[in-house]
């Protein structure tokens, strides 16, 4: 199994987290350091703090098994199914099965397996369940005398929505910081203005994600994907291109390869765009991305796709158990 079925995935790092050694992609620099973290806190939540760091450019988090050992876990907040590489698994020793679908058959080169004892931070998360693929370029679909352009997943696996079911998760980028609560018994009442978190899929038989309302362009409201793989902006898929006025943005010459998506694809790119959340704005004049083939955008459930550059822009809260998001600013705090 590769990961070539969700396009928007795995992008090159955008040099806004960690611009010593990445490439530089975005035109918007983060804000200035928030709050103090303990006051980006919703009352009366434990949020244990754990270090983001940058793998290839990617969000990533180390989860520390029962017996000590360390998994550099891509952050993946637009996919359900945590997992981890074979490799990685192979060298933790994990006992391996072969992963059964519903009607009882093994899921050709899925296995799955369980990391003991895990923990974030000083969080236990008890024995966690991962996925188990090979995670390397396809190389069947490679052409002759071409470069390699795939590239297998910048760390042991991936940390997803799914696996955080039930908890309060922020992710903090200008502090580097992500933090995640313990399972909650109910739901945190909004403190603002919030979204419904929604799972659509990607495309009509694709993967499920999350999706969520209140983000604009040039102020005009879009459904969006939040993908914690997508270092950019914003990608807005071909339905949504004419209904927002972007049909010339589209016909950019301007274009960028971004190499862990599909053995490598190519967006076009235009400049000038304003992003919001809300009453939050989020870019002036920043980049938009847009597909450069409609084919395999075709049916897409939502408008377009949030990365990190965006969300980077202040501190975002994902409530797993009551199905809401928000975002807040630099300076503001939660009551």
């Amino acid at each position: 199994m590769k990961r070539t079925v969700r396009l928007v995935a795995f992008v090159a790092g955008s040099g806004l987290l960690f611009p010593a050694g990445a490439q530089q992609t975005q035109a918007i620099p983060p804000r200035a350091p928030l709050m103090p973290p303990e006051q980006n806190a919703p009352a009366g939540r434990r949020l244990v703090q754990i270090p983001l760091q940058d793998c290839s450019g990617l969000l990533c988090v180390d989860m520390i098994s029962g017996t000590g050992r360390a998994l550099h876990l891509v952050l993946d907040l637009g996919e359900r199914n945590a997992y981890l590489s074979l490799q990685a698994a192979k060298a933790l020793g994990l006992d391996t099965h072969p992963l059964k679908d519903k009607d009882g058959g093994a899921i050709p080169d899925v296995q799955e397996t369980t990391v003991p004892g895990a923990k974030l931070g000083d969080l236990p998360m008890g024995d966690f369940p991962f996925m188990v693929i090979d995670t390397g370029p396809d190389m069947s679909q490679q052409e002759p005398g071409k470069a390699v352009l795939g590239r297998s997943i910048p760390g042991d696996g991936t940390l997803t929505y799914g696996a955080l079911q039930n908890r309060l998760v922020q992710l903090d980028i200008a502090n580097h910081l992500l933090r995640v609560s313990e399972p909650q018994s109910d739901a945190v009442p909004c403190p603002h203005d919030c979204s419904d978190l929604i799972t659509k899929h990607f495309g009509r038989f694709g993967p499920p994600t999350i999706t969520a309302d209140g983000f604009a362009v040039n102020g005009q409201p879009i459904d969006a994907q939040i993908d914690t793989l997508f270092t950019g902006t914003m990608i807005v898929y071909p339905a949504a291109i004419e209904k927002l006025g972007l049909k010339k943005q589209a016909k950019s010459k301007d274009k960028q390869v971004f190499p862990y998506l599909q053995n490598g694809i190519e967006l076009a790119r235009a400049d000038g765009a304003t992003q919001s959340y809300r009453n939050i704005s989020l870019a002036q004049n920043g980049p938009l991305y847009f597909p450069l083939r409609n084919e395999p955008f075709t049916n897409m459930q939502f408008d377009a796709t949030i990365g990190t550059a965006l969300l980077s822009q202040g501190v975002t809260t994902f409530d797993f158990k009551g199905n809401h998001f928000w975002m807040e600013v630099a300076g503001a705090s939660t009551p």
